[in-house]
């Protein structure tokens, strides 16, 4: 026998016997672990630690309060809004399978959005899924989605069998308050926020934010009183108790006489008092035997300011809201806002992995279920990352490319994707096959001369084109110069060469030339004047767009000759 083993530690030669055999598969289905259910406990320290607050005493109803804090309400709207205007798309390889599911998530992405961001502040979100039977395309349609509240819904159990006597609690619908039976599992979703250890409970975002919220309560509640108090402070009299004085028609101590004399005492007041001066202290000093004064606090508005912007800061950082997206840098750092900017939308990316998990297995997949059968392909939300490209710079660079014909099919169709330009413009700028004003590969036409009399065709559009890139020098040198003193808006641009172009087209066969001319003149400066209010990140920006329009006008001119 040999003394070499196999891969499972067993002679050579019966490993060799067995290797075509399939291994035995592990056990399979919900068979171990208590990983959701009543069964499922999450440790907590008694009494809520250090912070002294017990937080696991928090229900739902006192997040939904904590909602209506400012701040909390601003950080949960922003990522709410952003989700929601973030780009996707299905994934699957049949076309209209792809049209189909695009339709669907289209007419649900805005409720769905909203039922999921209910997520954030209650840990999970559940929801009726509504299907319709659409008999005119013989589809089952999803066509509503409806949030229920948090408080009145719980997840309703079903036990199975695991390995050996193990009981495995599995997902079975959803409990609604008011309801005898369960909601079936068909026609419910129900979404945890970063589920941990099988807690269908979720993660609820609000439970960092309580300390700062309940403390900034109580601090607005303090400094109201304190502003109040100390804008108009409490006076403060002193007088000698045993001068007797007359007041008010009658005599009385100094001391009852200062009381009243403080009781009366209004806004724009005046107030007499004695001048009597008695010695004190080593009785070299005199001071007034009568005096008012105000009580005054040490502490000002300001400190109250940075405390409550202090908690204002923790709860946005327990929302994930990074602190220059809501407010101003005490340094004025345009770079460091938006890093911070670029920074809150990578997180969104892993909030949206996280709803691409749920979305692609209980909304996808059923539709695919349902109308297409369990054999189709799965088909995938593909979700575009946000703060990873600049999206101005990639569409002037898309449309360079385009225009040059450097691009592949595939790549135009996923960078017309990210340029914003669907995939029919794509192909209508690929398609047109005129030159590129400014194109480097292209000879230098910038000669000023009149064209010569004569010639038609070919030549004769040439002349034309002449003088065209004229034009366009001119105007390029007016916008860059208009950039650099970031005075687009206050510039009054002037194209020039009108007679030139005029007579270029006249020599090209052109009828009408003039009207033409004077056309194709009035059409540019309006342009213009549109364009100044226009945010173009760029002077090759500006002039890319205005030559787009200048030689699709041009081109309509030249093939009207006849």
């Amino acid at each position: 026998m040999s003394g070499l083993l196999g891969p499972d530690g067993r002679p050579i030669e019966k490993w060799k016997s067995v290797s075509n055999k399939k291994v035995a598969p592990p056990a399979l289905g919900e068979k171990y672990g208590s990983w959701g259910g009543p069964d499922v406990h999450i440790f907590q320290m008694p009494g809520g630690g250090a912070i002294q607050f017990d937080l696991n005493q928090l229900d739902l109803s006192d997040y939904r309060q904590m909602r209506d804090h400012y701040q909390i309400n601003s950080s949960l709207s922003v990522l709410m809004f952003l989700l929601h205007q973030i780009e996707w798309r299905i994934v699957v390889d049949d076309k209209k399978q792809r049209d189909f599911y695009t339709e669907q998530m289209e007419n649900i992405w805005t409720p769905l959005v909203r039922s999921k961001s209910q997520a954030f502040w209650s840990g999970f979100s559940p929801n009726v899924l509504q299907w319709e039977n659409d008999v005119s395309s013989r589809r089952v349609k999803l066509t509503k989605i409806k949030d229920l509240m948090p408080e009145y819904s719980t997840v309703n159990w079903k036990t199975v069998d695991g390995a050996g006597t193990n009981k495995i609690s599995v997902y079975d619908g959803i409990r609604n308050w008011g309801q005898n039976k369960p909601i079936p599992v068909e026609n419910t979703y129900w979404y945890p926020l970063l589920m941990e250890n099988g807690d269908y409970q979720g993660r609820k975002l609000l439970r960092s934010a309580f300390q700062p919220w309940f403390f900034s309560i109580l601090l607005h509640l303090f400094a109201n009183r304190y502003y109040e108090r100390f804008g108009e402070p409490t006076p403060v009299g002193r007088a000698p108790y045993e001068d007797e004085v007359r007041f008010d028609g009658r005599e009385m101590r100094g001391n009852e006489a200062m009381q009243l004399i403080l009781n009366q005492l209004r806004n724009r007041s005046v107030v007499v008092l004695p001048n009597d001066k008695t010695a004190f202290g080593d009785e070299t000093t005199l001071d007034y035997d009568y005096q008012i004064e105000y009580l005054e606090s040490q502490m000002r508005g300001a400190d109250f300011e940075r405390y409550m912007t202090r908690l204002d800061e923790e709860m946005s950082l327990a929302l994930f809201t990074p602190i220059l997206l809501m407010r101003t840098a005490d340094v004025g750092s345009y770079n460091l806002g938006t890093q911070h900017s670029m920074i809150y939308q990578w997180m969104l990316n892993a909030i949206a992995g996280d709803w691409k998990y749920y979305i692609d297995w209980y909304i996808l997949r059923p539709m695919r279920d349902y109308n297409f059968g369990t054999n189709a392909d799965l088909p995938k939300i593909a979700f575009r990352r946000m703060g990873a490209q600049n999206e101005e710079l990639v569409r002037d660079i898309v449309r360079a490319m385009i225009s040059k014909g450097a691009l592949e099919p595939a790549s135009i169709d996923q960078l017309g994707e990210i340029a914003g330009l669907d995939l029919k413009t794509v192909r209508e700028l690929t398609s047109t096959g005129e030159e590129v004003p400014g194109d480097p590969t292209q000879p230098s036409q910038s000669d000023d001369s009149s064209p010569p009399d004569g010639g038609s065709g070919a030549e004769g559009a040439a002349r034309v084109r002449r003088v065209v890139e004229s034009i366009r020098e001119r105007l390029d040198e007016q916008v860059r110069n208009a950039y650099r003193k970031n005075k687009v808006r206050e510039t009054s641009f002037d194209l020039g060469f009108q007679a030139k172009f005029e007579a270029a087209l006249r020599d090209n066969g052109v009828p009408h030339a003039l009207d033409k001319t004077r056309d194709f003149y009035a059409s540019m400066d309006a342009l213009l004047n549109d364009m100044v209010h226009m945010d173009f990140v760029s002077a090759d920006s500006f002039m890319m767009n205005f030559m787009a329009s200048a030689n699709w006008k041009l081109d309509q001119l030249m093939e009207k000759k006849s």
